[in-house]
């Protein structure tokens, strides 16, 4: 399998790490791979782990304030450590000047990969895999009493490497936040929190200021499914009352945009979007929900990319049994 290397960005002065330093004395920085308002991602080799990684900093002040974001990643990817849907850190910290987390290169992530399809949309067998894997990935979050709060295209990649191509990994847990007590009851719901995630993917309770719960987190999840499938989802509205309005819309049984998505991920989205804030999602009834747009496909087989895209042009399925043997 060829090795991946990540495109790398520009740089424009504004770097905080530089070409080829050693940083904290292990990792060879070989280039920017992103920047953004929380920091900036680096691509890097090793010479203790076997693959190359990446090391996502933030400035330890950030806008006058200390920032925090990066820490309580630091806390949740170490508890999340073993879990197959969870990317591998390999180093975390800080210095006077830096927080920092360096875990394992992943591929691009699956936003990226579904704009480079000819119909910038993906098969429904890929899409089903995708969103298989995302549930499970979920539960491992959910598991701890932990919410993801971001969850979308943009935050899945899967691995590069011949064992883990086709293992996604959910990514970026800046935003999570718990929602179970240590003794395993539910915490109390917050009157009007503030506003966390995405906008183009967060449920209609988040919109009405609603404390989120797994529910909301499978909805993203379901959102983001939806995109993959049909090019966009059905709002690019500018007013956030608008947007609000057409995901309400969307969800109702006799909606023509997601009957698009194909009758099982219609029955699927039912399902989803049913759930309450105080229940506990079935993760494997929602995933064999699915099962039926896997068409011939099994978990190893070849997802979309690798096949130039191919299947993305056709929405045919089957209804051949699955188990979750390989997620």
């Amino acid at each position: 399998m060829k090795k991946y290397t990540p495109p790398l960005k520009d740089r424009n002065g504004s770097e905080l790490l530089q070409m080829n330093e050693m940083f904290r004395g292990r990792f060879k920085v070989r280039g920017l791979i992103g920047r953004g308002g929380y920091g900036q991602i680096y691509y890097a080799s090793d010479p203790v782990f076997p693959d190359d990684v990446v090391i996502k900093i933030e400035p330890v002040i950030r806008r006058g304030s200390t920032s925090k974001r990066m820490l309580l990643e630091q806390k949740i990817l170490y508890r999340l450590q073993g879990r197959p849907h969870v990317p591998i850190m390999c180093a975390s910290g800080h210095t006077d000047q830096l927080n920092f987390i360096v875990m394992q290169l992943l591929g691009p992530n699956i936003g990226d990969l579904k704009k480079r399809s000819p119909v910038k949309r993906l098969s429904p067998s890929t899409v089903a895999r995708i969103i298989i894997q995302g549930i499970a990935a979920l539960r491992d979050v959910h598991s701890l009493g932990y919410l993801h709060r971001d969850v979308k295209p943009a935050n899945m990649c899967f691995g590069i490497t011949q064992n883990t191509r086709h293992v996604l990994k959910l990514v970026d847990y800046g935003l999570v936040r718990r929602f179970m007590n240590p003794d395993g009851t539910r915490r109390k719901l917050r009157n009007r929190p503030g506003f966390r995630g995405t906008l183009r993917y967060v449920s209609v309770r988040v919109h009405d200021r609603k404390d989120q719960s797994p529910a909301d987190d499978f909805v993203s999840m379901a959102y983001s499914g939806v995109e993959l499938l049909l090019v966009n989802l059905p709002w690019k509205l500018a007013h956030i009352e608008d947007l609000r309005n057409a995901k309400e819309e969307f969800q109702q049984p006799n909606s023509p945009f997601l009957q698009l998505t194909g009758p099982a991920y219609t029955i699927f989205c039912a399902a989803v979007f049913s759930l309450r804030s105080s229940d506990q999602p079935d993760y494997s009834a929602l995933q064999a929900l699915l099962f039926d747009m896997m068409g011939d496909k099994s978990m190893k087989d070849a997802y979309d990319w690798e096949e130039n895209y191919r299947d993305a042009y056709s929405n045919g399925s089957s209804s051949e049994n699955k188990d979750f043997a390989d997620i």
